[in-house]
């Protein structure tokens, strides 16, 4: 290994230092009450030092999103391939959502949040996140045509309109306001039996 070499990896393992120590401390106290004072004195370096890796905690915030956009997408392909139909890979798809959403609740929570906080749309690496989503959004897209093709989806279903209506749905499951969980309670209905029953009923609209 050269010494080039060595430094740069030397470079990447404090890069990574950097954004493991500000994904436990947003975790655990939330992105508003973190500063870069915080990361740095977390990662025991000077904040001149933190400065040079990244200009500012939205950088960080969009680098810890990305960690969570690849976990995501490998799953929607993971699941995508087990379909077998074109509505079954919808139903794997919305499966795999559901499941990235409860066994990575705190990731779940950047990719939603860093809609909000990531304003900047010239931070670096943004638009490589942006591909990364689109990625993860066209298989719902693909999985949908495919369906129409072999018939187990309805030939009258607009792909697009179809795929937007799904995600903003599933989302809005996800994250339910407090009016709809008061209903809940008064109904004694579970989050889980409302995301269940909230796509088996979209699954049922598309046959």
């Amino acid at each position: 290994m050269t010494v080039s070499d060595r430094k740069e990896r030397e470079k990447e393992m404090r890069r990574k230092d950097i954004i493991d120590t500000a994904e436990k401390l947003f975790f655990e106290k939330g992105y508003e009450n973190i500063t870069m004072a915080d990361i740095a004195k977390g990662t025991e370096l000077a904040r001149s030092t933190l400065y040079l890796y990244f200009k500012n905690k939205k950088e960080i915030y969009l680098a810890i999103s990305i960690r969570a956009t690849e976990i995501l997408n490998n799953m929607f392909r993971k699941y995508y391939q087990k379909g077998k139909t074109g509505r079954e890979k919808v139903e794997m798809l919305m499966t795999a959502f559901y499941r990235f959403y409860k066994e990575y609740p705190d990731y779940y929570d950047v990719n939603w949040f860093s809609y909000k906080v990531l304003i900047d749309h010239d931070l670096p690496r943004m638009e490589e996140i942006k591909k990364m989503r689109m990625e993860g959004f066209s298989l719902f897209g693909k999985a949908l045509q495919e369906g129409i093709e072999d018939k187990s989806i309805r030939s009258d279903i607009d792909p697009v309109k179809a795929n937007l209506v799904l995600a903003l749905s599933i989302q809005n499951a996800f994250n339910l306001p407090p009016t709809i969980k008061m209903h809940m309670k008064n109904s004694n209905l579970t989050h889980k039996e409302l995301i269940d029953y909230t796509m088996d009923l979209m699954l049922h609209s598309l046959k």
